[in-house]
């Protein structure tokens, strides 16, 4: 009897780690930069986290206490030299080194001088910059230069000797670089599809090329592991071993997108957190032939980009700045599978009913004290207490008796870091419904190709519209 009891333990602790998915949530906010593309903490000031937005400026926290964004400024990209290149600049990805920070916009690579963090300096767009596409971009301090992505206009070099003023020093074309990442003296470079790698030697030299099955967004290399973002394609490893011998590892489809990628610290090898569009997921290769999820928060608030400290994760999303730390989680930890439920068009004394996972995370029982909808045209299904590792679908019933329906599922729980978890939920809104008929246009083509996109001409194929616009 005696040793049954022990196994039965065993197995249900076993089970109870195995199902944690190990992020703690510890702080959020909201700042007034928005559209957020890019964050960045420099390798050689590990207490200063820099947000960048499209709209709305740039961002900057003091992260002494990775735990807490204590904000020190936020700063506008108008003014400050660049030929009268102010008003309507639009940051775009951001790197910093020492007292500057280098900036891809809508109208060229901007320089901020962050000697003073709260009060930094822009300094204008570098000349001869203005009239290109600039995407990601990286430093190399080992050969004191910066790249930067400019898709069909190939890899712009700089040398960086004069931090204040970088100067151009040669072009590696590409067919559609999107980034670029330095490792010491190799230059890899996402050109579409393939990873190309450069030798800097006196200049820059091809080494070799690795073909993937879709548009690479990331590259980062932790403890001679290559880890490649691909998008919906999720999150490849490679190994790099002695006389520069790469070798495949793995591939991970991640539960969405994979966009961009950043290493643990040292001591949490062969782990890379991912911002997955909709989560933030960590991965751990093994350096032999696996890639196993090893931490997952669902943000569903369209996490962009993703910068660590240490084992703190900040999930730069598109209104929001999150910090999740990785480690063992004590308590139950609730997830949901969305947090916003869009129904579609229905008639007036009709119903319909959409559903969302609620799961537990954790390694202790979570705990529901309550949950309902504030708004009584939603009715739901009865949400139980869950295990460590499990899951139940909630029924959210829509039962239409007006137009412009909107209100929230709230639940209430013991877990530690989010007490109260809110799903919106809306009906018959103003204007377009999932399931109405899209309307017929025409649009003029502005990037990547020529001539005019008539949505008619695609009927019966999946049309994903991108609202943005190079400039």
């Amino acid at each position: 009897m005696k040793k049954i009891v022990i196994s039965s333990f065993f197995i249900i602790l076993l089970s109870s780690l195995l199902f944690s998915k190990n992020l703690t949530l510890h702080d959020y906010d909201n700042p007034s930069a928005s559209h957020i593309l890019d964050v960045e903490i420099p390798s050689d000031n590990q207490n200063l986290l820099i947000v960048s937005g499209m709209l709305g400026g740039i961002e900057f926290y003091d992260i002494s206490n990775p735990q807490v964004l204590n904000h020190l400024d936020n700063l506008q990209l108008t003014g400050g030299g660049g030929g009268g290149q102010g008003g309507g600049t639009k940051p775009n990805c951001i790197i910093a080194y020492s007292e500057y920070a280098y900036v891809t916009t809508n109208r060229g690579l901007g320089v901020i001088n962050i000697a003073n963090l709260n009060n930094p300096q822009y300094l204008g767009i570098v000349t001869g910059t203005n009239n290109y596409i600039l995407e990601n971009l990286d430093i190399s301090e080992y050969n004191n230069l910066l790249a930067v992505a400019a898709h069909e206009d190939g890899v712009f070099i700089y040398d960086l000797s004069n931090p204040s003023s970088p100067s151009y020093l040669t072009t590696i074309e590409t067919e559609n670089s999107w980034t670029v990442t330095f490792d010491e003296n190799i230059l890899y470079i996402a050109d579409e599809q393939t990873l190309k790698m450069y030798l800097i030697n006196d200049g820059f030299s091809y080494l070799s090329s690795i073909e993937m099955g879709n548009a690479i967004k990331d590259v980062v290399i932790n403890n001679n592991v290559l880890y490649v973002a691909v998008g919906s394609d999720g999150v490849v490893a490679y190994k790099i071993e002695p006389d520069f011998n790469i070798s495949l590892i793995d591939s991970y489809n991640t539960s969405a997108m994979a966009n961009r990628l950043a290493p643990l610290g040292v001591e949490f090898d062969h782990k890379v957190a991912v911002s997955d569009w909709d989560d933030v997921e960590v991965l751990e290769s093994n350096f032999d032939d696996n890639i196993e999820l090893v931490g997952y928060k669902n943000t569903t608030r369209r996490t962009m980009a993703i910068a660590v400290k240490n084992n703190y994760i900040y999930s730069a999303e598109w209104n929001s700045v999150q910090i999740f730390e990785y480690g063992e989680i004590d308590g139950p930890d609730l997830d949901l599978s969305t947090y916003e439920l869009n129904y579609p068009y229905v008639e007036n004394g009709q119903f319909y009913t959409m559903s969302l996972n609620v799961e537990n995370n954790g390694n202790q029982v979570l705990n529901i004290i309550d949950a309902y909808t504030t708004n009584n045209e939603f009715s739901y299904s009865v949400l139980n207490n869950l295990s460590p590792g499990e899951s139940q679908t909630v029924d959210i019933i829509y039962n239409a008796n007006s137009n412009n329906s909107s209100g929230s599922y709230r639940i209430f729980s013991n877990d530690n870091d989010e007490s109260e978890v809110i799903c919106e939920t809306n009906g018959n809104i103003d204007g377009a419904n999932i399931g109405d008929i899209a309307p017929d246009f025409d649009l003029d083509i502005i990037a990547n190709d020529s001539g005019s996109f008539q949505l008619s001409d695609y009927i019966g194929k999946v049309v994903v519209l991108v609202f943005f616009a190079p400039n």
